[in-house]
C-alpha cells in the first residue's frame, strides 16, 4: 500500500474534513479525493463517510486507523532511520506550543545541539490539539504542551508548573475595576476559567484579543497597557520592553507537560532513554548550562588474526 494513502485518511480524520486535510497536506482536494477513493479500492470496504458536515469514520475506518496509525508510525521511523547522515546516531522529533518556543524549546534545542552532536532534532511549533495529533501518529517523538486532554494511547507527565502573571509596561499599582488597556492573550480554556473565577464581575470587552504570546506582546509595544504573561518570561528579560509585575492581581495556575506515546519512544530512541529526555528538559527548565551527559562512545570492535 501506498503510505500516502494512510496519512491522507489520517489527516482526513484528524481534520474532519479533506478540503482541511487538502491544505495540510498541501495538495489538491481533487487529490485528496482520489488518495480516499483508492485506499477504500484497495481496502474493499468504505472507510469514511463524506457529507455536507465534513468525514466521520465508518466501522470499518475505526478499524483501519489504528492500523494507518501504526503503517505511518514504522514508516516514518525507518525513513528517518536510514535516511540519517554520516555523524548522527539518531533524531529526535519534537514538538512544543508556540509560546514556549519563544525560550524555553528553543534553549533546550540548542543546548542539545550543542551538547549531543549525534542527535539530528526536528523542531515544530503548533497548537496543543495538532501536536498531541501529530505525536499519536508518529510524526513527533514528544511534545510539550500546556494541559492536555487526555488520550488513551498517549503518556502525559507533568513537568513542571508555568505560572502566568499580570505584567504591565508601567510599575504602577493595579487598577481599582478593570484596565481599559488590557490586552487579553487567549492562553488557554483552564486560564479562562481562573480569570471568570477571581473576577466574576468584570464584563467588560478587551479593546484587543491575541490569540498567542507574541501578537500580544507586539500589541502592548503599540499600545501600552498590561497583558498576562509567564513568570518564567518575565524572569528570564527576554521581553521586547522591560515589563514590571502588577502587585495585588492574581496568579494564573498552568502546568507544562511533556506528551509521548510510550509503546514507540522505547523503540525510536536507541540511543537516548526517555528518563535522559525528561532530565534535561528539567535542567533547561531550572536554567542548567549542561543539561546532558557525555554521549556514550559506540565500542569498536577488534578483529582477531589468527
Amino acid at each position: 500500500m501506498n503510505i500516502e494513502l494512510a496519512r491522507t485518511f489520517l489527516e482526513a480524520v484528524s481534520c474532519g474534513s479533506l478540503a482541511a486535510a487538502a491544505d495540510r497536506l498541501n495538495v489538491t482536494h481533487s487529490t485528496v479525493t482520489m488518495r480516499i477513493k483508492t485506499l477504500e479500492q484497495i481496502l474493499r470496504c468504505r472507510v469514511l463517510i463524506r457529507n455536507r458536515s465534513g468525514v466521520t469514520m465508518t466501522a470499518q475506518g475505526m478499524r483501519f486507523h489504528r492500523m494507518a496509525e501504526a503503517l505511518v508510525r514504522t514508516w516514518e521511523m525507518t525513513r528517518r532511520e536510514m535516511s540519517l547522515r554520516s555523524g548522527f546516531d539518531g533524531m529526535l522529533s519534537v514538538g512544543a506550543d508556540p509560546s514556549l518556543w519563544e525560550d524555553f524549546a528553543f534553549d533546550w534545542s540548542v543546548k542539545t545541539r550543542r551538547q549531543r552532536p549525534d542527535i539530528a532534532l526536528r523542531c515544530e511549533s503548533n497548537s496543543n490539539e495538532v501536536l498531541l495529533e501529530r505525536v499519536s501518529q508518529g510524526w513527533l517523538d514528544f511534545c510539550l504542551v500546556f494541559e492536555p486532554r487526555p488520550q488513551s494511547e498517549l503518556t502525559a507527565e507533568k513537568l513542571f508548573d508555568d505560572p502566568l502573571v499580570v505584567v504591565s509596561l508601567e510599575d504602577r499599582p493595579a487598577k481599582d475595576y478593570w484596565d481599559p488597556d488590557y490586552i487579553e492573550i487567549d492562553w488557554n480554556p483552564n486560564f479562562q476559567n481562573q480569570s471568570q473565577a477571581h473576577f466574576p464581575e468584570v464584563i467588560e470587552t478587551p479593546h484587543i484579543s491575541a490569540s498567542n504570546m507574541q501578537l500580544g506582546l507586539r500589541f502592548i509595544m503599540e499600545f501600552g497597557g498590561s497583558t498576562v504573561v509567564p513568570q518564567r518570561v518575565l524572569d528570564s528579560g527576554r521581553l521586547p520592553a522591560p515589563m514590571y509585575r502588577v502587585p495585588e492581581q492574581p496568579v494564573y495556575a498552568q502546568s507544562i507537560y511533556l506528551v509521548y506515546s510510550k509503546e514507540t519512544i522505547e523503540e525510536r530512541l536507541q540511543n537516548v532513554s526517555l528518563q535522559d529526555v525528561r532530565t534535561s528538559l528539567t535542567k533547561c527548565f531550572d536554567g542548567e548550562e549542561q543539561i546532558w551527559e557525555e554521549p556514550r562512545k559506540k565500542r569498536r570492535r577488534t578483529a582477531v588474526v589468527r
